[in-house]
């Protein structure tokens, strides 16, 4: 049995970030340190500008509702995080600390602020490079953080076994009952209850 995850309108927008951020870091790569000018300057910036593009997009022509919600349940943080937070601060390696958690995790809430703070100080940075002549050494150093951070999501989504299920929500939209009663038993009660 399936249960709905995502819609259209919460992919678009991580889809499109992904899309847009690839092109922004690719291009980056391509330009090297002579990142003056020239056509991958164009669209390493267009790539960045696409990104704000995609949310606003989003924003005015999709589900805004269904897109703050997953915001909302993604950026802020309740009990049940303080708690498991706690619990490891104690003891990092206690197995029984995981309460039932709600649509996303103490650890993807962690992952989502930092890599939206490193996004936002990349493209600071990168502004403040370009400005200076394309001198700057801490836009390099926030391009490598934003890339260890993405590198950890992508592991988490692609090849640990016990989130990989969950890239079908974010692919389709839904994922197995199963696998959310085990996750995310809150979260799947809480729509589970909803006529």
């Amino acid at each position: 049995m399936w249960v709905h995850r995502f819609g259209r309108t919460e992919r678009f927008v991580h889809w499109s970030t992904v899309l847009w951020l690839s092109v922004a870091l690719l291009s980056g790569l391509g330009m090297g340190d002579d990142g003056g000018s020239g056509p991958l300057l164009t669209v390493h910036v267009a790539a960045v500008v696409m990104i704000a593009v995609g949310v606003c997009g989003a924003l005015l022509f999709g589900q805004h509702r269904a897109l703050f919600a997953a915001a909302r349940r993604l950026f802020l943080f309740d009990r049940r995080d303080a708690a498991w937070l706690r619990a490891r601060v104690r003891d990092p390696f206690h197995p029984d600390a995981n309460p039932a958690w709600g649509m996303f995790n103490t650890g993807q809430k962690m992952l989502a602020w930092a890599l939206s703070t490193s996004v936002l100080i990349v493209i600071v940075t990168g502004v403040l490079s370009w400005s200076h002549g394309g001198e700057g050494g801490l836009h390099g150093a926030a391009v490598l953080l934003t890339g260890l951070l993405l590198a950890a999501h992508v592991f988490m989504a692609l090849v640990n076994p016990s989130t990989r299920p969950a890239l079908r929500g974010m692919v389709f939209g839904r994922v197995r009952r199963s696998w959310a009663a085990k996750h995310h038993r809150a979260w799947l009660e809480e729509i589970e209850a909803k006529p």
